[in-house]
C-alpha cells in the first residue's frame, strides 16, 4: 500500500473526531453560560431582591395572625396613635405605670410587631412599670414607609417619647427598650433624646457594615465582598439614608453617663454575645449592665427572654431600680 492509498483509506477514524470536538465546544459554551447566569443571580438579582425585601419589610404573616392584646393578660391599656417627625403614623398600646414612676417604650424587631415584646412588657408592668408598645413604620398597624434597619425607625421611638411628654403629660422617667432592629432603634433614639433616662438593648448589631458582612458570611459561607457592599448600596439608595450613620457603637458613646443595659442570648449566631460585650465596653456609664442568658432556645436570634424569662425580667428590674 502506497502513501496516497493510506491517506484515503475509508477505514480511517479521523473524521469521527470532528463531531466529538463540536460536542465539546457546545459543552464548554453551556458551562460558561451557566456560570454567567449563576453569577448574575448571585451578584445582580439577589442584591436587588434582598435590598427590596428589607427596605419594604413588613410584619410577617405568622405574626399578623396573632390577636393577643394586653387585655388577655388582664392588663389595663388603651389604643394610642402618634406621628413621627417625618409624618409616619404610628399605632400602639399604652399601659399606665403604677408604683414605679417610669414608663418603658418598646421597639420590636424586623418583620415583627408590637406583640413580639408584649409578654415581657406585661411582666414588667406587673412590677409597676408603664409600657408603650408600638408598631414600627411599615409594620403592624402603622403607616407605610421605607425600612432602614433602625435609622429612620429612631424617629418612631423619638415620637413615642414626645407623645408621652406632650400628650400624656407623664411625669414618669422614660426608658427605651428594643430588640434586634428595635435595639439599634432604641440606642440611636436615646443618643438623640436627652430626656430618655436609660436604655435597654437586646440583641442589637454593631453597625450597618458589620451586620451585613456578618449575615452574608453566616448564611452563604462566602466572603462578604462584594455582595454585602452591593446590598448596602442598594438599601441606602432605596431607603434614602446614610449607612455610615447606622452605627450602634457610636450611639452608645453618645449616651454619656446615662445607664445602659445590653442583653444577648448565649448561642445566638446572628447577634452573638460578643456584640453585646462590645457595646457594653463602649458605654461610659457607671450604671451599665451586661446580661447573657443561656438556656433552651438561646440559639434562636433574640430569644434571651424565652431561654429564661424569670431571670430576664428580674435582671431588668434590678437594672431599672439602680438606674432610675
Amino acid at each position: 500500500m502506497n502513501r496516497s492509498q493510506a491517506t484515503t483509506d475509508p477505514t480511517t477514524t479521523r473524521p469521527a473526531s470532528k463531531p466529538r470536538r463540536r460536542w465539546l465546544v457546545w459543552l464548554r459554551r453551556l458551562v460558561v453560560i451557566l456560570i454567567v447566569i449563576f453569577l448574575a443571580l448571585i451578584y445582580i438579582v439577589f442584591p436587588l431582591w434582598a435590598s427590596s425585601l428589607v427596605t419594604r419589610a413588613t410584619t410577617r404573616p405568622m405574626d399578623r395572625r396573632l390577636t393577643t392584646t394586653p387585655k388577655d393578660y388582664q392588663a389595663d391599656y388603651k389604643d394610642v396613635e402618634f406621628t413621627a417627625a417625618d409624618g409616619v403614623r404610628l399605632s400602639g398600646w399604652l399601659l399606665p405605670s403604677r408604683n414605679q414612676q417610669a414608663t418603658i417604650v418598646y421597639s420590636h424587631g424586623l418583620f415583627r410587631s408590637r406583640r413580639e415584646l408584649l409578654e415581657r412588657a406585661v411582666d414588667l408592668w406587673r412590677l409597676g412599670y408603664g409600657a408603650l408598645l408600638y408598631d414600627a413604620r411599615n409594620h403592624g398597624d402603622s403607616g407605610a414607609a421605607r425600612v432602614t434597619l433602625g435609622y429612620d425607625e429612631r424617629l418612631d421611638a423619638e415620637a413615642a417619647v414626645r407623645y408621652l411628654r406632650d400628650e400624656v403629660h407623664t411625669a414618669d422617667k422614660i426608658v427605651l427598650f428594643g430588640i434586634s432592629m428595635g435595639a439599634a432603634t432604641a440606642l440611636l433614639a436615646t443618643a438623640e433624646t436627652p430626656e430618655v433616662a436609660a436604655v435597654i438593648s437586646d440583641s442589637s448589631y454593631l453597625n450597618f457594615k458589620d451586620t451585613s458582612d456578618h449575615h452574608i458570611r453566616l448564611f452563604f459561607h462566602i466572603p462578604a465582598f462584594p455582595l454585602a457592599n452591593e446590598i448596602r448600596a442598594l438599601m441606602e439608595w432605596r431607603g434614602k439614608f446614610d449607612g455610615d450613620k447606622l452605627d450602634a457603637v457610636d450611639a452608645v458613646r453618645r449616651l454619656g453617663e446615662r445607664p445602659a443595659m445590653f442583653i444577648a442570648a448565649a448561642n445566638d449566631k446572628r447577634m452573638p454575645p460578643d456584640i453585646a460585650e462590645k457595646l457594653y465596653d463602649a458605654s461610659a456609664s457607671g450604671k451599665r449592665k451586661l446580661l447573657v442568658i443561656d438556656g433552651p432556645g438561646s440559639e434562636v436570634h433574640g430569644h434571651a427572654y424565652q431561654a429564661d424569662p424569670q431571670r430576664y425580667v428580674n435582671q431588668i428590674a434590678a437594672f431599672l431600680k439602680d438606674a432610675l
